[in-house]
Parts: C-alpha cells; sequence; structure tokens
C-alpha cells in the first residue's frame, strides 16, 4: 500500500455564488487518492463550517491521525462485496477512538469504496447494489435520463437566468432576509414562469416570525417548500410552523446523519429532506437515509455542494443509478464554475434539456480518475508541521 495522496483544491470560480449566509468565490474540497496494491481508488469531501462545523483544514487535521495500513489490511480481510457489506452495517475501521467529522469519513469511505468496487470488477452502482442488499432497488427499470432542479442565488437578476438557463418542472430559489427583495423576485419568476414548482432557500438566516410573516405572503404565490429557514436544529419552530402555520418544510443542515434523520420526523419537523453525500457522512450513510426515507414515504431532495470538483459529483451519478423518485435532483455547475478539470472522465450535464442522463456504467469503480491539474494542491499530511493558513473563501454576508 503507498500513502494516500492528499489535495486541497481552492479552485477560483468564473462567478460567485452567493446565499442568505455565505458568499463563494472558490471550491474548497480535499480530494484523496489512495493506491491499495492494483486498485487505486479516488475521494472528495466539501466541508462547510456553517453545515457541519467542519472545514478542510480540520479534515486535513482527522486524516493525518488514521492507520491506513490497518485500514488496508481490513480492506482485503475478505471479498470486496462482503467487506462493503461490513462497511455498510458497520463503518469504517481503524479510526480514531474519538471518531472523524462527516466530511472526513466521506472522503476516506469513497476512496475505499471506489477500490473495493474497481477490485470487484464493477462500477460504483452496481457494487452499491450488492453491497446493499435486499432492499436495493435493482429490480426497478430506472430513467435513462435525470431532470435537474436549477438553483437560482442572489448574484443573479431573476429575468436573466431565466431566459438563459430556461429552468423546467422546478427551481429553488436562494433568499435574504429584506422580505421586499424576496417578495419582488418570487412575483418575477412567477409572472414569467407561473408553473414552475418553487422552492425557496433562505439558507437559516430568518426568525421563526419571518418564516410565519413570509409564508403567509407567500402562499399565494405557490411555494411549494421552505427549505431550512431557521438556525440550525430549530425542530420544535419547524413543527410549530407546519402544524400551527400550514408551511411545508424541507430541512437540509439539522439533518447531517440517519440519528438526526430519525430525531427530526420523531418530532414532526419536516415535509421533505435534502441529502447530500459530504454533510451525510458519505455514500453509505446517505443510501442509509435515502432507504429510510422511502419506507416513511418522505419525499428526497438529492442535492450537491456547491463547487464540487471531481469525485462528490461521479458519487452523486451512482447514487441516481440506484435510486429514483427524488423530489429534485441538483447537478452542481463544476462546468459553469471551473475552466480546468481536476478529474476525466467529468460527468456531463444536458444544459439544452436541464437533464442528466444515466447510460449503464460500464468503467469499473466511480469511472473516474484525477487529473494533472490536482498537483499544485498537493499538500503533505504525514508530519506535524502547521498546515497552510485557510484562505477565507467562504465569507459571512
Amino acid at each position: 500500500m503507498t500513502r494516500p495522496e492528499v489535495f486541497l483544491v481552492r479552485q477560483p470560480m468564473a462567478s460567485p455564488f452567493i446565499h442568505g449566509a455565505h458568499r463563494r468565490q472558490t471550491s474548497d474540497s480535499v480530494l484523496l487518492r489512495w493506491a491499495r496494491g492494483p486498485y487505486t481508488g479516488i475521494g472528495e469531501c466539501a466541508p462547510r463550517r456553517y453545515v457541519t462545523g467542519e472545514t478542510c483544514e480540520s479534515v486535513l487535521g482527522e486524516l493525518r491521525s488514521i492507520d491506513f495500513d490497518t485500514l488496508a489490511r481490513a480492506l482485503a480481510s475478505e471479498d470486496p462485496i462482503d467487506r462493503g457489506r461490513t462497511l455498510y452495517e458497520q463503518g469504517l475501521s481503524s479510526l480514531p477512538e474519538g471518531g472523524v467529522g462527516n466530511n472526513t469519513r466521506c472522503l476516506v469511505e469513497m476512496a475505499a469504496l471506489d477500490s473495493l468496487a474497481r477490485q470487484a470488477q464493477l462500477p460504483l452502482s452496481a457494487y452499491l447494489q450488492g453491497v446493499i442488499g435486499p432492499d436495493a432497488p435493482a429490480h426497478r427499470a430506472l430513467p435513462a435520463a435525470v431532470n435537474i432542479t436549477q438553483v437560482l442565488d442572489l448574484s443573479q437578476p431573476v429575468q436573466a437566468f431565466l431566459e438563459q438557463r430556461k429552468p423546467r418542472h422546478s427551481l429553488k430559489l436562494k433568499l435574504a432576509s429584506d422580505p421586499h427583495a424576496n417578495r419582488q423576485r418570487l412575483e418575477a419568476i412567477r409572472t414569467l414562469e407561473p408553473t414552475l414548482a418553487l422552492y425557496v432557500d433562505p439558507n437559516m438566516s430568518w426568525s421563526p416570525e419571518q418564516l410565519h410573516s413570509s409564508a403567509a405572503q407567500f402562499r399565494e404565490l405557490d411555494v411549494a417548500l421552505f427549505e431550512e429557514p431557521l438556525p440550525q436544529g430549530s425542530l420544535e419552530e419547524y413543527r410549530r410552523a407546519r402544524l400551527t402555520h400550514n408551511v411545508a418544510i424541507m430541512l437540509d443542515e439539522s439533518v447531517t446523519s440517519p440519528s438526526t434523520l430519525e430525531r427530526a420526523w420523531q418530532c414532526e419537523a419536516l415535509d421533505a429532506v435534502n441529502l447530500r453525500i459530504a454533510k451525510c457522512g458519505g455514500l453509505l450513510a446517505t443510501a442509509k437515509m435515502i432507504e429510510q426515507c422511502f419506507r416513511w414515504g418522505l419525499p428526497v431532495y438529492l442535492g450537491v455542494q456547491v463547487a464540487e470538483v471531481g469525485p462528490l459529483i461521479a458519487a452523486h451519478r451512482a447514487l441516481l443509478s440506484v435510486y429514483d423518485g427524488f423530489l429534485g435532483v441538483e447537478a452542481g455547475q463544476h462546468d459553469r464554475f471551473f475552466d480546468v478539470t481536476m478529474m476525466e472522465p467529468m460527468p456531463v450535464i444536458d444544459r439544452q434539456q436541464n437533464a442528466i442522463h444515466l447510460p449503464v456504467p460500464t468503467q469499473l469503480g466511480l469511472g473516474c480518475a484525477l487529473t494533472p491539474h490536482v498537483l499544485p494542491f498537493h499538500c503533505a499530511t504525514d508530519d506535524a508541521s502547521p498546515l497552510n493558513n485557510p484562505l477565507h473563501m467562504e465569507r459571512a454576508r
């Protein structure tokens, strides 16, 4: 086994992405390339302090504490499908006693699953179906393409966005704290696109009073869901908004694990949930949460982290090749944000049809490899030297 290679990728974006809590101008991802003998796996995480309390620097610090030699021996100790089932049921072994954050777990697990799928001579989607077992929806005929839900952030005017992007079926609109500006944007959308399903996302920037008043004002504008408008963890307030004020709530930042999903469900705090691979702790935890939601009949919105640069995009496609029936699916904007790619081949987005095509996977594992463009972002994590000071690319508004 070779030591894992780690890359801290902070790549400037062609245009900023702005929402009610933050302004993003670069990617902020950690990539991992890990060779176990002839099988090389890659992974990515995109930590956000305001979501899970993690940063790229905290992930790099936790990577130093992982015994990759012991983990490699554990992964080699069973048939790759059986080992994947053990990971699904028990999680990663050889982690520090105090555990690691969701993004670190996502990063290491993704590289492990990629290498195990290659060892099993399977595309990752087929490997996941074998790992999940009898509950895997392999018998379902999945669609050849999935419509995507586009996201209109605060950096773009409504009319120009609708003319250029031509969203179909649904649209997520980022909102800020100004009620008048919010209503103007919604009215402009409804004038130009009266039939779009509208989801609004204030990114935890509202108070309960603003949620109740905005919900009343927006009712005539037919807003389908309010995504995580209140500070993270406001489950009782969400329950009150749903049951007393008839506000439909989609949770995001408050749900980062199967246990927090269960807690929100028991509290009657949500009508739908936005699941993203990195914040949920990886592919396997996300799959467990999708399975649980489907059993409950709870709609799932499959989101992405802004400015993902590679393996997370491919992992997202693998989930779309295993599950269908999502309330909405985001595709990200890597094709618009970045001039050079950190991974090849990069999954394609059909911008003419606003869709992700899902051809039958033929390449093993994630089906991708990191490109030489990652090399300038290489990080040494095998010593205790101080990490570089973070570049503060995620600024509080």
